[in-house]
């Protein structure tokens, strides 16, 4: 008897980052990411979203800063597993909810309405190839998992650091990652 585990209903990718971000460029690179890892996610499992919402928000225990959490929904014109296409439509949600003067502290992208990738209704006048399009990211996926986590990106992901999670308080990770493991030397 084999079991599958059930495709996901939704994917959402969101962090904390680690310093507080007041210009959009920083939260759009954050943000961008999140599509395309929810990206990734609807690929491996073999699915394309119609929708997609967006959040920000500041720190809710911080006194001293302007509070601000909100979110934008939009469904999607076209199912899609595209990174380029879900991080454009996450710029535009995101364009439409960033307010200048505030410090961030947590942006998300979550996918909604997921179905599967196949067969999908098309659209007449939809100009894109899909079947090109579909080439290209399986390609980039196996180049991502041959050689890491990102390493062919879009350029909206950008390389800062500026939003990435502190982590000098994280657990190491003794059960799953090899370099963790305590070292013995035995005289």
């Amino acid at each position: 008897m084999e079991h599958t585990a059930a495709a996901k209903q939704q994917i959402c990718t969101s962090r904390s980052f680690g310093t507080r971000l007041t210009r959009f460029e920083d939260v759009f690179e954050a943000v961008s990411n999140f599509a395309a890892s929810c990206a990734a996610k609807l690929r491996k499992q073999h699915s394309c979203a119609t929708g997609m919402l967006v959040f920000v928000m500041t720190n809710p225990f911080s006194e001293r800063d302007a509070q601000y959490v909100n979110s934008r929904q939009l469904k999607l014109p076209l199912p899609t597993a595209c990174t380029t296409e879900l991080i454009e439509y996450a710029k535009w949600l995101l364009s439409d909810l960033f307010r200048e003067g505030y410090r961030y502290k947590k942006a998300g992208v979550i996918i909604t309405d997921i179905v599967p990738d196949a067969p999908l209704q098309g659209d007449l006048f939809d100009t894109v190839d899909r079947d090109r399009q579909r080439r290209l990211l399986e390609a980039v996926d196996k180049l991502n998992d041959s050689m890491g986590t990102y390493k062919v990106r879009v350029a909206a992901q950008g390389y800062g650091k500026t939003w990435k999670l502190r982590n000098e308080r994280l657990s190491p990770c003794y059960t799953t990652r090899l370099d963790d493991l305590i070292t013995i030397n035995a005289t």
